[in-house]
Order: structure tokens, then C-alpha cells, then sequence
């Protein structure tokens, strides 16, 4: 198969079928938006409510369909971080009406979210049973211990270290035995390899 509408480029279509219980769930929220939309779900659409589709260029001896996936997921773990420094860093949340205000503390949201993520990248990043939502309420719960040392290069040392040490033995994702979360997932995917 080939993809492109100028130049086609050799592409696989990967495609799972899913079991029935997450199949259901994804037909009631295409449901559930198209009622909100006031337009009726397609049959095509609803069907495709049954499948993981995957695109890929990807040949098989360097990837194969079940590599593909799990790592269809590592995207969906982008979203979430995004979602996370959303959600828990207030982005979309002002206290002021006043537009340079507003602007002010966005920037400042977004300086303290790249600080957490440091933090986080430092001291638990590279390990996958850490639950990135935890590990940035251990940061914030370090935030003034951080900010009071700015000046103080080497109490700035020992908070940094304090926190590096609190993140690699808390903030653990819990594991599931029905739904393996993606760390599970990729642990898995290379013990078979």
C-alpha cells in the first residue's frame, strides 16, 4: 500500500481488533459526541469502533504489528503530558482580568511546569513504573524548598538531590492486571523479544 497525495510513500496498515467491552465504550463516546453535535454517528464510523488502526512506514523486520502498538501508545503518553501540565499546572486558569496579567502568569506557569519537568526528567524519567502525575505533586511539594535556595548554590545541591532521591523511590504507577498500563506494556513487549 502507498500514502501520499503528491509524492506516495510505501506505507502497512496494522489493524487490532479490539474485545468487546472497549469496543462498546468507544461506540457510546462517538455516541455521546455525536449527540452533542446534534448529527447522527455514521455506520462506517461505528465500526471502526471495533479496531486499532495503525499507519505506519515502518518495515516488519524492523517493527513488528505488536511493537507498532505499544508504541501507537507511547503517543498517547505525549498527550498525556500535555494533558498533565494542563490540567495540574492551571494553564487555562487566570486570576486576573487584565491581559498582560493574564500573560504574566501564563509565562510563569510555564517556567515552573519546564522546572518540574526537569525535576522529573532528572529523577524519574527513565524509569517506567513512575507515574508522572505523582512525580510533579513530589515536585510542587519541593517548589519553596527550590525557590528559597535559588541563591544558595549548594543548598540548591542538597534540595535538588533530597527530591532526585524522593522521586526514584515514590511516585510508582500502580499496575493492572486487565488493562497493563504502558510501562507493563513495553516491559512485556521486550522480555518477548
Amino acid at each position: 500500500m502507498s500514502l501520499g497525495a503528491s509524492e506516495r510513500l510505501p506505507a502497512r496498515l496494522i489493524a487490532f481488533r479490539l474485545d468487546p467491552q472497549a469496543a462498546a465504550r468507544r461506540r457510546r463516546k462517538v455516541c455521546y459526541i455525536a449527540r452533542r453535535k446534534a448529527h447522527p454517528a455514521s455506520s462506517e464510523r461505528l465500526a471502526l469502533c471495533s479496531w486499532d488502526v495503525l499507519v505506519t512506514n515502518v518495515p516488519t523486520e524492523m517493527l513488528t504489528a505488536e511493537e507498532a502498538r505499544v508504541l501507537g501508545r507511547a503517543r498517547w503518553q505525549i498527550e498525556l503530558l500535555f494533558k498533565l501540565w494542563k490540567s495540574e499546572g492551571q494553564l487555562d486558569a487566570s486570576r486576573s482580568l487584565k491581559p498582560a496579567r493574564i500573560l504574566c502568569e501564563l509565562y510563569a506557569k510555564l517556567i515552573g511546569l519546564v522546572i518540574q519537568h526537569w525535576c522529573t526528567v532528572v529523577g524519574c524519567w527513565s524509569c517506567l513504573e513512575r507515574s508522572m502525575t505523582k512525580a510533579g505533586r513530589v515536585v510542587r511539594e519541593y517548589a519553596l524548598a527550590l525557590a528559597r535556595s535559588m541563591d544558595h548554590p549548594r543548598r540548591l545541591r542538597e534540595v535538588l538531590h533530597d527530591l532526585v532521591a524522593d522521586l526514584q523511590v515514590s511516585c510508582r504507577v500502580n499496575t493492572r492486571k486487565t488493562h497493563p498500563n504502558h510501562g507493563q506494556l513495553i516491559r512485556e513487549s521486550v522480555h518477548a523479544a
